[in-house]
C-alpha cells in the first residue's frame, strides 16, 4: 500500500509507514519508483517539480595564425580580451537557455526555462588556474583539460583565413562526450566580424544539444519528427536530410528556413519543442557524466506521492 499523505514531509511519511506495517522496501524498489516519478514528471513537463542541472565548463582558447585571445581584467573591454569574451559567452548562452522562444516552424514549443545552466568551473586550490577556468594554450597539441571528465570542455579556435568571418562548430559525439569546438571567434572579434560571443553561444547551445543527445531539426529519423517538429520545413528546399548530426552542405537552406529551434543551422537558435527537451531532460537525469551536476527540486511541504520522496 502507499501511504498518501497531502500534508507530511517525507520523514513523517516514513514514519507513518513504519506504524502502518507498510511492506518492506529495499533500496533498489526505491531508486526504480523515485525514476519513474521523475520520468513521469518529465513526460507531464512538470517543471515546478524538477531538479536544475549545472554544466560544468573550462574554455580553452587556442593560438593560429590569426591570433589568439588574450588574458586580460575583467574592465579591459576590448572584443579579444578571453577572459571577457568566454564569460559573456556563457553569460548569453545561459539567456537562451532560461527563456527558451516560439519557433514557427514548430508544431509545438517549449517556452521558457530550460532549467539548464552552464557553469565555468574552476577548483581555487589548483595553482595553474589562474585565470578561473579559462585557459590559453600555444597549440591544439598542447591542449590539456586539467579537470580530466569533471567538466565539459569548450575549445576556440580559428582555422579559416583572416577576414573570412565563419561561424562554425562541432560536438565531440553524443551521449554526454566532453567536448565542443567553436571556430574561427577571434577571426571575428579582432577584424569585426558580425558574429560576436552571442553568435557563438547560440552556436554553443546547438552543440551542447548534440551532446546531450540531440539529432539536427531537419534529420529524417528525428525522434520528434511525428510529435512536433516539421522536418521537412526545417529543411525548406527538400523533405530532410539525412544525417542526424553531420553538416547537410546546402542540401537545406535552414537560414531561410524561419526556424528559430535550436538543433537547425539558424541565426536565432533559441527554441526546442517539448519532445527534444523531454529527450534532454531524460538524458541529463540518468547520465553519469561527471560534468552534469543536479541541483535537487524545491521541495514542497506537501507530498502527494506516498513514501517515496517528490
Amino acid at each position: 500500500m502507499f501511504c498518501i499523505l497531502g500534508t507530511l514531509t517525507c520523514s513523517s511519511c516514513a514514519w507513518f509507514c513504519k506504524k502502518s506495517k507498510c511492506p518492506p522496501t529495499d533500496q533498489s524498489t526505491l531508486m526504480v519508483n523515485d525514476s519513474l516519478a521523475l520520468l513521469d514528471k518529465i513526460e507531464r513537463l512538470d517543471t515546478a517539480h524538477l531538479p536544475e542541472f549545472i554544466i560544468r565548463v573550462n574554455v580553452h582558447y587556442i593560438d593560429s595564425r590569426n591570433g589568439m585571445f588574450y588574458r586580460g581584467k575583467k574592465e579591459d573591454e576590448k572584443p579579444v580580451n578571453g577572459n571577457v569574451w568566454a564569460h559573456r559567452l556563457i553569460n548569453h548562452a545561459n539567456s537562451i537557455l532560461e527563456n527558451l522562444e516560439e519557433s514557427g516552424t514548430s508544431k509545438n514549443s517549449f517556452v521558457g526555462n530550460s532549467r539548464i545552466r552552464l557553469k565555468i568551473y574552476s577548483d581555487p586550490s589548483n595553482p595553474l588556474d589562474s585565470n578561473g577556468g579559462i585557459w590559453y594554450w600555444p597549440s591544439r597539441r598542447m591542449n590539456k583539460s586539467m579537470y580530466n571528465e569533471d567538466v565539459l570542455n569548450i575549445v576556440i579556435e580559428d582555422y579559416g583565413q583572416p577576414k573570412d568571418f565563419k561561424l562554425n562548430g562541432y560536438a565531440c559525439g553524443m551521449n554526454f562526450c566532453n567536448e565542443i569546438v567553436l571556430q574561427d571567434a577571434y577571426d571575428n572579434a579582432a577584424n569585426g566580424g558580425r558574429f560576436g560571443w552571442w553568435s557563438f553561444a547560440s552556436l554553443l547551445c546547438h552543440e551542447l544539444g548534440h551532446v546531450m543527445g540531440l539529432c539536427h531539426s531537419f534529420y529524417c529519423g528525428n525522434e520528434c519528427k511525428d510529435v512536433d517538429i516539421d522536418i521537412a520545413k526545417e529543411c525548406k528546399i527538400n523533405p530532410c536530410f539525412s544525417d542526424c548530426g553531420g553538416p547537410n552542405v546546402g542540401f537545406c537552406d535552414n537560414w531561410k528556413s524561419g526556424s528559430k529551434n535550436m538543433m537547425g543551422y539558424n541565426p536565432n537558435q533559441s527554441s526546442l519543442s517539448p519532445c527534444q527537451w523531454k529527450i534532454v531532460f531524460r538524458n541529463l537525469c540518468f547520465t553519469q557524466a561527471r560534468f552534469v551536476v543536479r541541483r535537487k527540486e524545491n521541495r514542497s511541504p506537501k507530498i502527494s506521492i506516498g513514501c517515496m520522496s517528490p
